[in-house]
């Protein structure tokens, strides 16, 4: 694979990060004004259906679709349901028990979830576990644990935290293991579908859990305010749309390449930063203190580090 490509792959992750942190920040703001988490959760893809319809239709693969879909509905079917469905309501509850800039640290951890899973999924070179992946995605999750020491330090009910943290890192890894075991499914099936195409499967297949979200949501605090429905239809636009479209795009590029792969979800990472900025616009979040600093230092030296690794001709010969 050659090194334009990944490095390709690594800015189109980069700016899809961006993007997928809008959910997140939005999130954070719907639990700031109080709204129903389960509306949250289950609005952020009921709303991007008829979008994703659109788009693929308008672009001829609708009907390529539905025979994907027809051929492997149980795939996409328990991938939806899991990768988006169950993976985006854990969030959207933890996010209205502590705070967002936590969640997001804890979701992070998916930049080590994704090296965990690989002898889970495949039975070809992409279920080795690299020792220098292993060492860069851990030191990963060591920067996000330090730039938080100080503000855990000040929170209070640990109970609470403690839970929504671990409903954050159970999130972290059931998106990558959706995403891949589509991807592998789809592979083995000799089936192409480009992203957007997948995402709109994906989210077909997530609707009986979206369905009884938006139920429950219904049944606990009636329908959803206009408040809400505006900020999850940009949501779905930013985050659902643009984001999941363009994260997908470059795990596809990088989908035979394990050290690609492992690299592209590292990049996920750097929504702290734009999570904490989000905050800090919204809620006056303050910037981190030396902790923080520190933290994001070894962040910084982890992802030029795993990207110089995937880019090696070693390591992925040409």
């Amino acid at each position: 694979m050659s090194r334009r490509k990944i490095a390709y792959a690594l800015c189109l992750a980069i700016i899809s990060t961006f993007f997928l942190s809008t959910g997140l920040i939005i999130n954070s703001l719907n639990a700031y004004k109080g709204n129903n988490w389960a509306w949250t959760a289950s609005l952020r893809y009921l709303l991007a259906v008829p979008v994703l319809v659109i788009i693929v239709l308008f672009r001829g693969k609708l009907n390529g679709l539905m025979l994907a879909f027809k051929k492997m509905p149980l795939t996409f079917i328990l991938w939806g349901n899991l990768g988006f469905g169950v993976y985006y309501a854990l969030l959207s509850y933890a996010i209205g028990m502590i705070p967002g800039w936590l969640v997001t640290a804890g979701f992070m951890t998916t930049v080590l979830a994704g090296v965990l899973i690989c002898p889970l999924i495949y039975d070809d070179h992409r279920a080795m576990i690299s020792k220098k992946a292993l060492l860069l995605s851990s030191l990963l999750v060591s920067g996000l644990l330090i730039m938080q020491m100080d503000r855990i330090r000040q929170l209070e009910h640990i109970t609470l935290t403690v839970l929504g943290i671990g409903m954050a890192i159970l999130a972290a890894f059931l998106w990558p293991l959706g995403n891949r075991k589509l991807m592998l499914k789809l592979e083995q099936e000799q089936i192409t579908l480009d992203p957007i195409q997948r995402i709109l499967g994906m989210t077909i297949g997530g609707l009986p859990i979206l369905l009884l979200l938006a139920a429950y949501g219904f049944y606990s605090a009636g329908a959803p305010s206009l408040l809400q429905l505006e900020t999850s239809f940009l949501a779905v636009l930013s985050s659902g749309v643009i984001g999941t479209i363009l994260f997908f795009k470059a795990m596809q590029l990088v989908s035979k390449n394990h050290l690609g792969m492992l690299a592209v979800e590292s990049t996920q990472v750097l929504g702290v930063f734009f999570t904490l900025i989000g905050d800090m616009l919204i809620k006056g979040t303050p910037w981190p203190g030396l902790f923080g600093n520190l933290g994001f230092l070894i962040i910084g030296l982890a992802l030029i580090c795993y990207a110089v690794l995937s880019l090696n001709r070693r390591y992925n010969p040409l």
